[in-house]
């Protein structure tokens, strides 16, 4: 299914936040749950960030990847007995670049690449750090509708 013209922009809005964390960022990409993945990669030459409609050059990981990492309880058990070591991201080290994944809310997930000589413990860090606060805002956004009175 194909994005709406909020989920890109609010897609753009994320994918500039995703690069400011570091200028050794390649590509970012953004798969959730019954959409297509959201593309974005930082131009070698210019060094601007451009929205893609198709995928980075290298595969998007697959989301088997993470529960596996998670855990077996994330594949056997109830949602809320997955992860129960607290996993933050998956680092896949290909020979010419080096691919970070991590959750994204409760079912999507994102991915960037980067140099192999960055640092992608920092990295992975800072990118669950500006995930997790987005979910909470998203979060709140809709726990503030819900509140709103509608008479």
């Amino acid at each position: 299914m194909r994005l709406s013209g909020n989920e890109n922009a609010a897609f753009a809005l994320l994918a500039r936040e995703v690069f400011a964390l570091d200028t050794e960022i390649q590509w970012f990409a953004l798969e959730a749950a019954g959409r297509e993945p959201c593309c974005a990669r930082r131009d070698t030459e210019t060094g601007r960030v451009l929205a893609a409609a198709t995928a980075p050059d290298a595969e998007l990981i697959d989301p088997l990847v993470l529960m596996l990492t998670e855990g077996r309880d994330g594949l056997y058990a109830r949602e809320e007995n997955r992860n129960p070591r607290g996993l933050l991201f998956v680092v896949l080290a290909y020979t010419d670049f080096v691919e970070i994944v991590a959750r994204f809310g409760r079912y999507d997930y994102a991915g960037l690449a980067v140099s192999r000589h960055a640092d992608a413990y920092t990295l992975g860090k800072k990118l669950t750090e500006l995930l997790d606060r987005k979910t909470q805002e998203a979060c709140s956004l809709v726990h503030a509708d819900a509140n709103v009175s509608t008479r």
